[in-house]
């Protein structure tokens, strides 16, 4: 997360841990390839917010990351309505992701974007100039889906971890919930897999290693599936 204040002193930096906040941190576009992110400044001073866009590319299994610049502009998929915007303490501003693509782009598998919401106060005179600031923010992942899915995938449970691999063409999400009257914490896992990657996950402490429950299902979870899993020896 990010979030941008003055330290003056710790209980200042204490009592700002609810400042600026974004709705969700996934968001999964409509047929269009557009979607709406809401920020809220919950700080008792206004705030100046500036985004940006990453692309996520997938080839052979690898995950790089493409920022979008003025240098790059003629290759960017998507932009947003309101890189740059000033939210009121106590206000709600909404930012839209909208796709450029038209025709031009390959929708038979996911694209994948990290957009940055990177907060600092509104100071338009100047009086804050000699405060340290550090920068918290968030960048939560937006998603153009595939126009056809092809739901494609490996799961084991291997050395205390959840192994997935992901050969379809778009993301998948595993949960797995032993959670009890007795055990509230450190008990359930979530874990997302962007098409074409394979990664092991740790499983949290209060689950049991030698077998799991796991559910998987895509972005819309038009496909769910349960299976149980057992350590391989």
């Amino acid at each position: 997360m990010m979030k941008s204040l003055p330290i003056l002193a710790v209980a200042l930096i204490a009592n700002t841990a609810s400042a600026m906040n974004v709705d969700t941190m996934l968001l999964v576009g409509d047929e269009y390839g557009n979607g709406v992110f809401t920020i809220s400044n919950n700080k008792p001073m206004t705030e100046f917010i500036q985004s940006n866009i990453t692309q996520l590319q997938i080839k052979d299994g690898e995950l790089t990351r493409v920022p979008y610049t003025e240098e790059n502009f003629s290759d960017w998929r998507v932009t947003l309505t309101h890189p740059k915007m000033i939210v009121e303490s106590g206000r709600q501003k909404q930012v839209g992701v909208r796709s450029l693509c038209g025709n031009k782009c390959d929708f038979s598998e996911d694209q994948y974007y990290l957009v940055s919401f990177e907060p600092s106060p509104y100071d338009p005179e100047g009086k804050m100039k000699s405060a340290v600031t550090i920068n918290f923010g968030y960048r939560p992942l937006f998603v153009i889906p595939a126009k056809t899915q092809k739901i494609d995938y490996s799961v084991s449970l291997s050395g205390g971890k959840l192994h997935i691999n992901n050969t379809g063409n778009s993301f998948i999400r595993a949960y797995v919930d032993q959670c009890t009257d007795a055990v509230k914490e450190d008990c359930e896992f979530t874990a997302m897999s962007l098409s074409g990657r394979e990664r092991a996950y740790e499983l949290p402490k209060n689950i049991d290693k030698d077998q799991i429950e796991v559910t998987i299902v895509n972005h819309d979870e038009s496909y769910r599936k349960k299976l149980t899993l057992k350590e391989r020896k």
